[in-house]
């Protein structure tokens, strides 16, 4: 049987409610079966990142974020690949491990603005669609205009919550001792807390 399933990949450093609400939003309105949650091993745009804390514990956190919604889904494919974590390559082992599946990949805006940076970014977007969601102030409708053919007919625009929120943000405010509580799920608020996450201001 045909399943809809999307890629919903990114650091993750931490995972917060804006990406929570964006994949609960972006499967309701695509009718996906199933939004995978992709932490990378090392974003290709982060490498040697001071403010990026291991993957195990991003994986962590995305786990316990996402704990509950039947929705969701968590892979950690990327982090036993380890390396540096390329979209194109984790597409082609989706697809070969699940042909039956159709997949599309969920991005930002500001995500969108890059992909020709991308690692093979024509091979990517020839093989799966891309649905993209509006991010605060991302200038989605000038830069779109300006990518070329191959990426906007493979776009979608998708409406979600355009919550003004960052992982970097949230960084900040753990090391500056300012409360998260209520902009992640208590249980991950709980995990950055125990491995003390964040605390170091290099990682803010």
């Amino acid at each position: 049987m045909t399943t809809r399933l999307g890629l919903f990949g990114g650091t993750f450093n931490p995972p917060h409610i804006a990406h929570l609400a964006v994949a609960e939003a972006l499967g309701e309105a695509l009718d996906l079966e199933q939004v995978l949650w992709m932490p990378a091993a090392t974003s290709p745009f982060k490498r040697d990142d001071p403010a990026t804390v291991p993957a195990q514990h991003r994986l962590a956190m995305v786990q316990l974020a996402t704990a509950g919604n039947p929705r969701f889904a968590v892979s950690d494919l990327e982090v036993r690949r380890a390396g540096v974590s390329y979209t194109v390559d984790t597409v082609e082992a989706i697809r070969g491990a699940n042909p039956e599946q159709t997949l599309v990949l969920l991005l930002g805006g500001d995500s969108l603005a890059s992909i020709t940076r991308w690692h093979r970014w024509e091979d990517l977007v020839a093989q799966v669609p891309l649905a993209v969601y509006r991010r605060p102030d991302d200038g989605l409708g000038e830069e779109l205009r300006e990518l070329p053919t191959a990426v906007r007919t493979r776009v979608t625009v998708v409406d979600a919550p355009r919550l003004d929120l960052s992982s970097t943000q949230l960084r900040k405010s753990v090391a500056e001792g300012r409360s998260i509580r209520y902009l992640v799920p208590e249980a991950l608020r709980k995990y950055i807390d125990k491995h003390g996450l964040y605390k170091n201001r290099a990682q803010a």
